[in-house]
């Protein structure tokens, strides 16, 4: 295996520089070995001919950010010997993803945003910028026979599993709807929704669908304490 950044970390954590206790020092080396490999696989589809592979390496990249997310940090802080390996192991990381993350970056900046698709006489989705599918379903439905159509919006939390558009507001999301315009219908989300619409990245300006986000919700105990979520390139948000 060529060195790189996190195998120069697992080596350290390997000869014992950190000083962990076995059970601890078995733990990082492992979780050092799935970022490898998730790092690898996302290099191997991005580096595929004639074209990158850009659902899979999306998908890789955000099972990176997951396996180095809250919970694996949550993890490290509770074991007072890890405080610092914990540190080194995200700055590997950065370091080793930097150029995945550009080539990815240029790759989606080169396609062309998807219009919105109809999915039948009630349902509309927004595309998936890594994948085209859907990152987003709008479909009207009742939620009882006595009650007036709502708009039902997907949402990505495993809390919230979707987020209701009712009255004149449902009128105006279906005309955006109806025009195609997928940027609209998400700006007028974020701007009307206490939810606004959770599959956007702010910072990439785009959509992706939970298989291109690496999704954590934190709990204690039986309490939801929050959800987050990070797109391919390593943009992280709260959703709930």
């Amino acid at each position: 295996m060529p060195a790189t950044p996190l195998s120069d970390v697992r080596g350290r954590v390997e000869a014992g520089e950190f000083e962990l206790s076995p059970d601890v020092q078995l733990a990082v080396v492992s979780r050092i070995d799935d970022l490898i490999t998730a790092v690898t696989a996302a290099n191997r589809a991005l580096s595929k001919l004639p074209q990158p592979a850009v659902p899979e390496a999306a998908a890789k990249m955000a099972s990176l950010y997951y396996i180095s997310g809250h919970g694996w940090q949550r993890y490290l802080a509770d074991n007072s010997q890890a405080s610092t390996v914990g540190s080194a192991v995200r700055g590997a990381m950065q370091i080793g993803v930097a150029a995945l993350v550009a080539q990815l970056s240029n790759i989606l900046e080169s396609g062309q945003p998807a219009p919105v698709t109809r999915r039948g006489d009630k349902a509309f989705s927004l595309p998936c910028a890594a994948c085209g599918g859907d990152a987003v379903t709008l479909s009207k439905a009742a939620t009882s026979p006595v009650e007036p159509e709502q708009l039902v919006v997907s949402s990505l939390s495993p809390v919230t599993v979707f987020r209701p558009v009712a009255g004149p507001r449902m009128g105006d999301v279906i005309a955006l709807l109806e025009a195609g315009n997928a940027a609209a219908v998400v700006a007028h989300l974020r701007e009307t929704q206490p939810g606004g619409c959770d599959a956007f990245c702010e910072k990439c300006n785009r959509l992706f669908c939970r298989d291109h986000y690496a999704i954590e919700a934190q709990w204690s105990g039986s309490w939801h304490e929050a959800t987050y979520v990070t797109c391919p390139l390593g943009h992280e948000h709260e959703i709930d």
